[in-house]
């Protein structure tokens, strides 16, 4: 009955201690901001820590697209990580691109070495997307 209730009260100290803990960064976070700083980030501004999670995986899209559409456009190039002829985007860090994003526009590239192409959506797009998932959280109101 006692390790009973000391495993409970474990447990319960456990969940209670992680409550606090806050946002865990992305690796891809601490990559590119470093240890010293995500941890300053996480103390003192943990919503954009958040922001940067979901920035990471919903700022862009990739399609993939005819040979002959890359070849008649003149988009820019970029160099991504590529598995298997294709964006590995459990490697790609979008925060290191240095793309100039805009306002109600998308930016293209071609993905080097890939048939894909690179879009960064707009921030209009961005930001209606990092809210709808603010909302489903029940971090905004409707």
């Amino acid at each position: 009955m006692k390790k009973q209730i000391t495993l409970i009260g474990i447990v319960l100290f456990s969940i209670f201690f992680s409550s606090f803990k806050g946002i865990e960064p992305d690796s891809r976070i601490l990559a590119y901001l470093g240890q010293q700083k995500t941890e300053q980030l996480q103390k003192a501004n943990p919503d954009l820590i958040r922001y940067y999670n979901f920035f990471l995986d919903n700022s862009y899209t990739i399609a993939e697209v005819p040979q002959q559409k890359l070849d008649e456009n003149n988009l820019p190039e970029l160099v991504l990580p590529i598995k298997n002829g294709h964006v590995d985007t459990k490697k790609l860090n979008v925060l290191t691109l240095n793309i100039k994003r805009h306002y109600d526009q998308a930016v293209y590239y071609k993905v080097k070495n890939t048939k894909e192409i690179f879009i960064m959506l707009s921030e209009k797009d961005f930001i209606k997307k990092y809210n709808e998932y603010r909302k489903k959280l029940g971090l905004i109101k409707e």
